[in-house]
C-alpha cells in the first residue's frame, strides 16, 4: 500500500524516470538523449525488432511525441517490410547541405537562385514519391516554377559563350574578305562559321 501510494504521488519527471529504468531491466535498452525525429529514426533502426515491438507498447507513455512517431513508423516497418523504401527516400538519407537554403538565397535577391532551389525542392519531393492528388500538385508547381526560370534567364540575356551574346556585344569576328561592316560580316558569317 505504502508503495502504491508513493508511486501514484511520483511526478511526470519521476514516472518518466520509473518507465526508462523498467524498459532498462526488462528489455536491454537504454535510450540515449536524442533531439530530432531523424534521430529518432536513425536510433531505433539499430535495436532488433522485438525491442521495438517492447517499446512500441510502453513507450507512449514516457518518450516524446518525434521518439514516438520514429518507433512507431518502425513498428509499421516490421509489420510491413516494403514500407522500408520510404523511409530511406525521407529520413535516413542526409540532405544536400551544400547547398544554400531558400532563406539564404531569398536573403541575398538571388532571384533565379531562389527559383532554381524551390525547383529542386519540388523535384524532391516528386522523387520521394507522393499521393496521386499530391504529385498533380507539385507537377503544376514545377511547370510555372520552369516557365519562371525561363522567363528570368530571358530577361539576363543570352550566355556569354553564344553568338548570340558575341552579336550583341558587337564584336563579330571577321569574315574572310568582308568590309567589318557589311551585312556579311555580322550576320551570315557568323552562322557558317567562316
Amino acid at each position: 500500500m505504502e508503495n502504491e501510494k508513493w508511486f501514484l504521488d511520483l511526478d511526470d519527471q519521476g514516472f518518466k524516470q520509473m518507465c526508462v529504468l523498467w524498459i532498462k531491466h526488462h528489455n536491454g535498452i537504454e535510450l540515449p538523449e536524442l533531439n530530432s525525429y531523424d534521430e529518432w529514426l536513425n536510433y531505433f533502426k539499430t535495436l532488433p525488432p522485438l525491442q521495438i515491438k517492447a517499446l512500441g507498447d510502453t513507450g507512449q507513455a514516457f518518450l516524446t511525441t518525434e521518439a514516438y512517431a520514429a518507433l512507431t513508423r518502425w513498428g509499421d516497418i516490421i509489420k510491413s517490410p516494403h514500407r522500408i523504401d520510404k523511409i530511406y527516400q525521407a529520413g535516413l538519407t542526409k540532405p544536400n547541405t551544400e547547398r544554400k537554403s531558400i532563406t539564404e538565397l531569398a536573403k541575398s535577391n538571388d532571384k533565379l537562385g531562389l527559383l532554381y532551389a524551390i525547383r529542386d525542392q519540388i523535384a524532391e519531393k516528386l522523387e520521394k514519391g507522393t499521393g496521386a492528388r499530391d504529385t498533380a500538385n507539385l507537377a503544376r508547381e514545377m511547370s510555372e516554377i520552369l516557365d519562371q526560370i525561363t522567363e528570368a534567364e530571358k530577361r539576363q540575356g543570352p550566355k556569354k559563350d553564344t553568338k548570340l551574346a558575341e552579336l550583341l556585344e558587337g564584336k563579330p569576328k571577321k569574315a574572310k574578305g568582308a568590309r567589318n561592316g557589311s551585312f556579311k560580316a555580322h550576320t551570315i558569317a557568323e552562322i557558317e562559321g567562316d
